[in-house]
């Protein structure tokens, strides 16, 4: 069944939310003495992840979404991915709680579709997208969404957009800060993190920080699930608790020693160890050459454990008045091993990084040169048990990947005129060169509104799991590809910014698992990895972000329409419409008294279109209160109405839950 803009219900959607910001916007522009400046606040940020350089908000061309610092400390018990699903064009699948797989998805493109960079390195893993439960929210100071095709500055992945993830840098006077805070599912979170200089002739900066998280967590099994325990029989998942376990550290350290000249260390280091629901054999013998069926099965729950770390080493130089050098050399690692009743599965995926970017001033333009060289590695151990079957023994895979990069762009700016245009070159081993594009064209009407018209090219290479994993890989798979058009107005004041964009994306060889007729040799796991769709994705997104004296408000409408043009049918887990709405209120200085408000329509659960999740509504609130000099009491209550919902079918979320604790902060 083919997803339509013309619904009734999207239509007063719409209009009710298009009446809400031109209230808001006339209400602005009428009480212009009361609006407060903002400057260095999260309406009016600078942005890097756009150009790879930094770039004053009203000059990026990309269509984006900044996380500031208030919004990320008032998340508390909320995930990183259920922070995400609070923005504009974000829309996330999960299997349970915070700690268990979840998928994001900008603008209906898929979890490996988009890039992941913190602190500007690539973080991938071996099935392709970021493991989002391995980043804990404490540890993140802002966050950066830049939607579209951006391969043409980020090469492979980057063909939905990419998200930025900033830990906390130092400088200035030493700050210390530490929470701690205990919630629903015997949740308890803490953390601290200090930041500050050590001054001299040189100076030298430095911040470090750390969390921990635990939570017993909620039975994520849901009624409707087949290996329901009450409707499955023998091949039940258990009804029990899922927890888990995430620990997480940064630091980082760096030295101005001489103007225009700066070098630096960056660390990132996290633990997640997570329960997950199981109807796991209870004889491994089972699993034999001649393995026919599951035989006998016992519900458990199993346990995996994902380590993710990265260190970079940069160099920042004002070679001359007109050009910057900027020199980053990578380490990134990202390892995971699966513990069950009948095996221990392990995977590691390091990845090394070498970046050479050159930002160069001509006139009043800006030109930008890179080279770059990834090195990525994938070494698997699988059980008979953990791929199905198909290895009589344990089944090692060691893989690589190595892809040279060169790319450049320019930036002019004529007058009202402003636009940019890139080209990129990735060299890929196994897949040749793949050739990306983007122009970008911004017509200023007036200083504060401008009109964007926005094409781009992207890519994906398939993951090591798509291509080698033991019984389901397909070595022979292609790149994907996609082409986005995309036209904005963008109207932006000191203290409010209305964006409105409208975009056609078309995802050619789109990688999805085709069922195969069940065979031990050939296929032990049901499906195999093809290039099987060609997807259209296209949509309107509508965002608001405004500053009245102590309140402000971030709010947005997203309408979709995602089609597999192959089957007509729509692509499973993404809603045809989103609403979100972010209120904050500040009082004395010392009040805060904030919610969160997101809506969601439906979605189908399958490629056939047959089985459908419900729409669903989640309203937060949040409030602090600064009762002493750095001491703050702060509560969260996410999903206030108990709404029972799912992202992924057959498995739960969080309903009802409070979190409450203490900050200090020390500056």
């Amino acid at each position: 069944m083919k997803q339509y803009f013309g619904s009734k219900i999207l239509s007063v959607f719409l209009i009710f939310f298009a009446a809400v910001l031109i209230n808001i916007t006339a209400f602005a522009q009428n009480t212009s003495s009361v609006l407060v400046s903002n400057s260095g606040s999260s309406l009016n940020p600078i942005i890097v992840t756009a150009n790879r350089t930094p770039t004053p908000s009203n000059d990026v061309l990309a269509d984006y979404t900044y996380i500031g610092p208030e919004e990320i400390a008032q998340a508390a018990q909320t995930s990183l991915p259920e922070l995400l699903q609070q923005q504009r064009g974000v829309q996330i699948s999960s299997f349970g709680g915070a700690g268990n797989t979840t998928s994001v998805y900008l603008r209906g493109t898929g979890n490996a579709q988009s890039l992941i960079l913190i602190d500007g390195v690539k973080i991938d893993s071996i099935g392709g997208g970021a493991i989002w439960s391995a980043i804990p929210v404490s540890l993140i100071d802002h966050i950066e969404i830049i939607y579209g095709p951006q391969s043409t500055y980020y090469g492979s992945d980057a063909m939905g957009g990419v998200i930025q993830i900033f830990t906390k840098k130092g400088g200035g006077p030493t700050q210390f800060e530490a929470s701690a805070g205990y919630g629903g599912y015997n949740t308890s979170i803490s953390n601290a993190s200090i930041t500050g200089s050590i001054d001299g002739v040189n100076p030298i900066n430095y911040s470090i920080g750390i969390s921990q998280e635990h939570s017993s967590g909620f039975n994520t099994v849901g009624s409707n699930n087949a290996s329901n325990s009450s409707v499955a029989g023998s091949y039940a998942y258990p009804n029990s608790p899922t927890g888990y376990t995430r620990v997480g550290s940064t630091a980082s350290i760096s030295q101005t020693w001489a103007r225009g000249q700066e070098a630096g260390l960056k660390a990132f280091v996290s633990k997640n160890t997570w329960q997950y629901p199981s109807n796991d054999p209870i004889d491994a013998d089972n699993y034999s050459p001649t393995y026919t069926g599951f035989g006998n099965t016992l519900p458990v729950i199993d346990k995996q454990v994902n380590n993710l770390s990265l260190i970079t080493a940069y160099s920042n130089n004002q070679i001359n008045e007109i050009w910057q050098s900027q020199v980053q050399v990578s380490s990134s690692s990202n390892t995971g091993q699966n513990l069950n009743l009948n095996s221990n599965d392990k995977l590691d995926m390091p990845s090394y990084d070498f970046l050479w970017q050159n930002n160069i001033a001509v006139g009043e333009d800006k030109l930008q040169i890179l080279g770059e060289k990834r090195l990525q590695y994938a070494n698997m151990t699988n059980s008979n048990y953990g791929s199905f079957g198909s290895c009589t023994n344990n089944c090692y895979v060691s893989q690589e990947r190595t892809t040279d990069s060169v790319a450049g762009s320019y930036q002019l700016r004529r007058g009202n005129n402003l636009a940019t245009i890139a080209l990129r070159n990735d060299n890929i081993s196994s897949y040749g060169a793949k050739t990306t594009g983007n122009i970008a064209y911004g017509y200023f009407f007036t200083p504060s509104l401008r009109g964007n018209l926005n094409y781009g090219t992207g890519f994906r290479a398939p993951s090591f799991n798509d291509l080698y994993y033991p019984g389901y890989g397909t070595a022979n798979l292609k790149p994907e590809s996609n082409r986005n058009i995309e036209v904005g107005a963008h109207y932006e004041k000191e203290v409010y910014a209305i964006h409105l964009v409208g975009y056609n994306n078309k995802i050619e060889n789109f990688i999805v698992p085709v069922t195969c007729t069940y065979d031990l040799n050939t296929c032990p796991q049901g499906a195999h990895p093809a290039n099987f769709s060609l997807v259209q994705i296209r949509g309107i997104s509508l965002g608001l972000d405004g500053k009245l004296n102590n309140l402000t408000i971030k709010g947005s409408a997203d309408v979709m329409s995602t089609v597999d043009q192959n089957t007509n049918l729509a692509i499973p887990n993404r809603a045809n419409w989103v609403g979100n709405l972010y209120a904050d209120y500040q009082a004395n200085n010392r009040i805060n008294l904030g919610s969160n408000l997101t809506l969601t329509g439906q979605r189908w659960a399958n490629t056939t279109n047959t089985i459908s999740m419900p729409s669903y509504t989640l309203f937060n609130l949040y409030a602090s209160y600064a009762f002493d000099r750095g001491w703050t009491a702060f509560a969260r209550w996410n999903n206030v109405f108990n709404a029972q919902y799912q992202t992924s079918y057959g498995f739960n979320n969080a309903g009802s839950n409070i979190f409450a604790g203490i900050r200090y902060a020390m500056k």
